[in-house]
């Protein structure tokens, strides 16, 4: 008996012509796993650039969906059909390493990521692990649930591996998607949040200054350290995020941390980038990175979602099927939009 197929938009191999809209086998479920019916699936940065990241084709791409639970299989309890869900991006590991024994999937060596190595949301279904879905919470739209991805990154970065206080000041260097998310939680801590980008930023920075960010600084105009020490009581920033990934997002980091202060990196460079390290000494800062999110960062950020601290729909551009993919690619590369949804055409 042939499997029934569905529309997806498939990695067959690598190369960024290996990208095709086709037919897909429909999944099943098998013990403990459920079929999740997609509602969205967020295009992201590394969706754009995944010839840059460990991949295993031919998979269905694409990690930040929403859905309902379509059909369960053996031995499935919390979860029934009709059910709202998301899922954590580190669905398949080893399950007995030291990294996955401490609950940091993103750590295994042995990982399968949705998306990069198991089929993704780009589809009409996915079949994940239920141990890894999560229930979309009252009140949270599936629209809204497909940004908890990206969100739960942040919180990664933000409130797990950042120490950020009432009343600091912070640096979001970027106005990207991840920048303004950086911003948005920052500020739940009570943080003065300042933001930099370029003067082709324009409109991203308005919308930054919209969520609450006090103050932006084109940096191709005027010179952020320059400007934040009078800002600062000419100290500099408390804390700075990271969130462009190019080497002058850095530089402008450093420059800009008060003695003794903390950088996060967010964003990914995919390449060795200078750093000026006698200065991040002479400084004493504290540095550290994250990479993703883990089962914490979640529940952490659809709490967030839940209870309306932070608002991503207003982050997300015109909806498109997908079907109409390269225009989502086209649109994302062009930072036309922060965001774009693709949902499942219907036959």
């Amino acid at each position: 008996m042939s499997r029934e197929m569905m529309n997806a938009l498939v990695k067959t191999a690598r190369g960024e012509e290996n990208l095709h809209y086709q037919k897909w086998p429909k999944p099943t479920a098998g013990a403990g796993d459920i079929v999740v019916k997609i509602h969205a699936c967020g295009i992201c940065n590394s969706d754009l650039h995944i010839d840059n990241f460990l991949i295993r084709p031919p998979f269905v791409l694409g990690h930040e969906f929403s859905g309902t639970v379509e059909s369960v299989g053996e031995g499935v309890h919390d979860f029934k059909v009709g059910d709202p869900v998301v899922s954590i991006t580190a669905v398949q590991t080893c399950e007995t390493c030291e990294w996955c024994r401490q609950g940091l999937r993103m750590h295994c060596d042995d990982r399968y990521n949705i998306g990069t190595g198991r089929d993704g949301g780009f589809a009409e279904y996915m079949v994940i692990p239920a141990k890894q879905a999560f229930h979309v919470p009252d009140g949270v739209s599936l629209d809204t649930a497909a940004l908890c991805e990206p969100l739960a990154c942040v919180v990664r970065g933000v409130i797990e591996r950042t120490s950020v206080k009432a009343g600091d000041y912070v640096l979001v260097s970027g106005c990207g998607v991840m920048g303004q998310l950086t911003a948005m939680v920052a500020k739940l801590s009570g943080a003065i949040v300042f933001m930099t980008g370029l003067s082709t930023d324009e409109k991203r920075l308005e919308t930054a200054k919209k969520i609450g960010v006090e103050a932006v600084i084109m940096a191709d105009i005027t010179d952020p350290e320059e400007e934040l020490k009078k800002r600062t009581d000419g100290e500099g920033v408390h804390v700075a995020f990271e969130c462009t990934g190019v080497t002058a997002g850095a530089d402008t980091c450093l420059r800009c941390l008060r003695k003794t202060g903390s950088f996060t990196q967010i964003a990914l460079y995919n390449k060795p980038i200078p750093f000026d390290w006698d200065l991040a000494m002479k400084k004493e800062i504290q540095l550290t990175t994250c990479i993703a999110s883990e089962r914490s960062s979640w529940l952490i950020a659809l709490r967030l979602l839940q209870y309306k601290l932070v608002d991503p729909s207003v982050l997300v551009g015109e909806p498109l099927k997908i079907s109409q993919w390269e225009e989502g690619w086209r649109r994302m590369l062009a930072k036309e939009d922060f965001k774009i949804l693709l949902y499942p055409d219907k036959d």
